[in-house]
């Protein structure tokens, strides 16, 4: 089914109101710094202040005799005593640095652990760090992606050989078979042939919320309960347990409420492990509060690619073939996610194209910064500017509109399932019709027109359009062992009907802002047929969730996680038929359920209530033979394939010829992601995820110097699109659901942020002169502008 708009007869697909948004409004969310406990000790961390340099000594006897101190270590006393950290993304062949939480003889980046202090508070904990004594030997550092595969570069470490972390290319050739079209052929003979590179720089996700980590311990077991600001619940715990060696049902992992995450807290960080660690030796409560500098070179940034792009067209303008080389900076050391946005680049490099016959091939190097690790998009942006750029620019070439151009290019509905040139399946859509209903959007007309205004008031304006598709309910756990990633992707949800006939539903995905208790909710209400208000949904931790194998990410909560729910309260419902089958002296089979009682199908007698049939399976007397009391019930998903969700972005960019500064006041949105539980977090997804790609696009950028000291540590060097630049946002939404998801839903969380790069880049390149030169690197900041707007017009 397609339709423009979603059909509901329930809760699903409603603009319910969320049902946390007001606990946060009155400022009564719980975050992991409003968790403390008697005798809590406060850990530091001593971060490097150069970017490549051997550790000479280390003297810490200054911080270990202060009073309030309680522990202090360094890398070479914890070696042994905490492990190696796990690698989620593990791809054939990368290679992997120590993966202890603290550096030994070495720093490879600025912020790289080097020491911790455990202190009575954080003013203890703080003076004690700064009077450990550290002798460096600075050298040369690695900053740029040329440097470290040149022949005679630094090693960052010594034991690879090289800078080099990992390889990968794609067509992949599969036994058994044909073999994928020759791309190199394909170019040779094509009619018009466009080539370019392409850069993304270095970002960072700056969620509201910093990192923590507060761990309690129990000393019967012992057992050590940890609450931390993550995504992954279940990871932290495999991660913790396997580093530190405790048993994995001797730890609790908790994630209160998470004050954004985008990516970022879906990997295991070092002081997850020290955290633990120190309570486990201190036998008390620790706790680690991460500072807002510390996260500019703590936390995991992502982007950061360079892409050598060329496809070449027929002579009605339709792609023949694609030849990428490109290059990912992972900064000093693979993350737990590895080279994962790197392969996910690759993967979808052809996005919603026809792309016959593709060449890829890609390098993932080691530099001196901050390890690399997962963003909103997971290597989808990185993917998408640089051919939808290209495509721009080559549409003049080959005598198109660009809309045109990528009319003729975007799979037909027709060919769903589609498989693309790097092996992966698209399962539905209508690719044009998307571009058409944005181009007949009344939004489309305004914008036109508030272009020639701006032009005829003498400011620089311009129309950009871009097209996406968004790989989403990312599990199929069969294939997750092809592409290096060492879990599943399966995810489970518990159904619990209560005695009197309520429901609770305890999910393994974690909110971070999504509100998923309220579309978890919705679709309960509507699989049981009870009132919204009679379900309660549960979530983030490992004690009462259960496990989930990839975590929350990947836009997989709609479609894996519900469909999870699904199953469960099916099999609830099941159970609840056959009891009220045995009460009603009736076959199983004649009784049906709506509207939350079960009556025997024509009899026209009154039904059984929920509470009735549930009070039957807890007092478990009356239960037809074999039955186990009670109203538990479990379910697990695992999809068969991916599903895309898909759309088109158009923007509306004016310029300020005298500063340069970028202007965004209108976007249109189309988008598609099949069924949508709550249409209202829908949007909002979209919108959040649009404001990060404009702030991709125009200013945020984190640029290290020569000696790779980094040029941003706060918000004063790292500027983020504000309240008053928010564009005026038309976003419309077409329904096809996927074959792949019991109820049809594909995923929403980065659509927003893949394409709006490449559309406010091709409308800036719309506003500047004819003659200026082709904009190919983000952000495009106020000097670039300038520059291009002195280019004299083409005649």
């Amino acid at each position: 089914m397609t339709a423009t708009e979603q059909t509901t007869g329930g809760y699903v697909g409603r603009s319910i109101p969320s049902r946390t948004g007001d606990r946060f409004v009155r400022g009564a969310g719980r975050y992991v710094d409003d968790v403390h406990h008697n005798r809590e000790a406060t850990l530091v961390v001593l971060r490097s202040p150069h970017a490549h340099a051997r550790i000479v000594s280390v003297d810490t006897s200054a911080a270990r005799a202060m009073d309030g101190v309680y522990a202090v270590a360094t890398g070479a006393e914890l070696f042994e005593e905490i492990g190696p950290q796990q690698y989620l993304w593990d791809l054939p062949g990368q290679k992997t640095g120590h993966g202890r939480p603290l550096t030994v003889d070495k720093v490879r980046h600025v912020g790289e652990p080097v020491a911790v202090v455990v202190a009575r508070d954080q003013y203890v904990a703080e003076d004690a760090r700064d009077a450990i004594g550290i002798v460096y030997e600075p050298l040369p550092a690695v900053t740029t992606m040329d440097q470290a595969l040149a022949p005679d570069a630094p090693l960052l470490h010594e034991e690879w050989g090289d800078n080099v972390q990992v390889r990968a290319a794609w067509p992949v050739a599969i036994p058994g078979l044909p073999e994928p079209p020759d791309a190199g052929a394909a170019l040779a003979g094509a009619h018009t042939v466009v080539r370019e590179t392409f850069t993304t720089s270095r970002i960072l996700a700056s969620s509201m919320e910093t990192r923590g980590v507060v761990c309690d311990y129990d000393p019967t077991g012992p057992r050590l309960t940890i609450h931390t600001s993550t995504q992954s619940p279940h990871q932290i715990r495999e991660g913790v347990a396997a580093m530190l060696g405790v048993p994995e049902n001797r730890i609790r992992v908790i994630a209160p409420d998470v004050g954004g995450a985008f990516g970022m807290k879906a990997v295991l960080y070092p002081e997850e492990a020290l955290v633990p660690y120190f309570a486990l030796r201190l036998r008390r409560p620790v706790r680690f509060t991460e500072q807002r500098d510390e996260a500019f070179v703590a936390s995991t940034p992502s982007r950061d690619q360079r892409m050598e792009l060329e496809i070449g067209f027929d002579a009605d303008a339709r792609i023949v073939g694609l030849r990428a080389r490109y290059l990912i900076d992972l900064g000093s050391a693979p993350s737990t996610c590895g080279a994962g946005t790197g392969w996910a680049t690759g993967a979808l490099l052809c996005g919603p194209y026809a792309v016959p016959a593709v060449d890829i091939a890609a390098t993932a190097v080691v530099t001196n910064k901050t390890p690399l690790g997962a963003y909103r998009g997971f290597g989808q942006p990185e993917a998408n500017f640089p051919v939808e750029r290209l495509l721009d620019i080559a549409a003049p070439q080959l005598g198109l509109d660009p809309v045109e151009l990528r009319r003729r290019n975007l799979v037909p509905p027709e060919a769903f399932p589609f498989t693309t040139a790097t092996g992966q399946l698209l399962d539905s859509g209508d690719y044009p019709g998307m571009l058409g209903l944005a181009l007949d959007r009344p939004a489309y007309r305004d914008m036109l027109r508030e272009r020639d205004e701006i032009r005829a008031a003498g400011r620089p304006a311009g129309i950009g359009i871009a097209y996406f598709n968004e790989c989403t309910n990312f599990g199929p756990s069969g294939v997750f062992p092809l592409i290096g990633i060492t879990t599943g992707g399966w995810d489970a949800t518990s159904a619990t009907v209560e005695p009197d006939g309520r429901v609770r539903v305890v999910s393994s995905q974690t909110p971070m802002g999504q509100d998923l208790e309220t579309a978890f909710a919705q679709l309960a209400a509507d699989r049981f047929g009870v009132p919204l208000d009679h379900v309660t949904v549960r979530f983030g931790d490992t004690d009462s969730s259960h496990y989930t194998a990839y975590a929350s990410g990947a836009s997989r909560a709609a479609g894996i996680g519900g469909s999870s729910l699904i199953l469960a309260a099916d099999k609830a419902i099941d159970k609840m038929r056959r009891i009220a089958a045995h009460l009603l002296e009736a076959d199983p089979d004649d009784v049906e359920h709506s509207g939350g009682e079960f009556r025997v199908r024509g009899a026209g007698a009154a039904g059984l209530s929920y509470a009735t049939v549930a009070a039957a399976a807890y007092q478990g007397g009356n239960l037809p033979e074999g039955m186990e009391p009670g109203l538990e019930t479990l379910g697990a998903f695992d999809p068969q394939a991916l599903a895309f969700s898909y759309g088109v972005v158009v923007a509306l960019v004016a310029v300020d010829p005298d500063t340069g500064q970028v202007g965004v006041p209108r976007m249109i949105f189309g988008h598609d992601c099949g069924t949508q539980l709550n249409p209202r977090i829908v949007d909002a997804q979209i919108v959040g995820g649009a404001l990060q790609g404009q702030g991709a696009a125009l200013t945020e950028e984190i640029v290290y110097d020569e000696s790779g000291q980094p040029g941003a540590v706060g918000f004063a060097d790292y500027l983020m699109p504000i309240a008053r630049e928010i564009p005026e946002l038309d976003v419309f939404h077409t329904v096809t659901p996927t074959p792949f998801a019991l109820n049809g839903a594909k995923g929403v969380g980065e659509s927003g942020v893949i394409a709006a790069p490449s559309a406010i880049v091709n409308a800036l390149q719309d506003a500047l002169p004819a003659g200026a030169a082709p904009l190919t690197s983000i952000p495009v900041l106020p000097e670039r502008v300038l520059a291009a707007l002195a280019t004299e017009p083409a005649r």
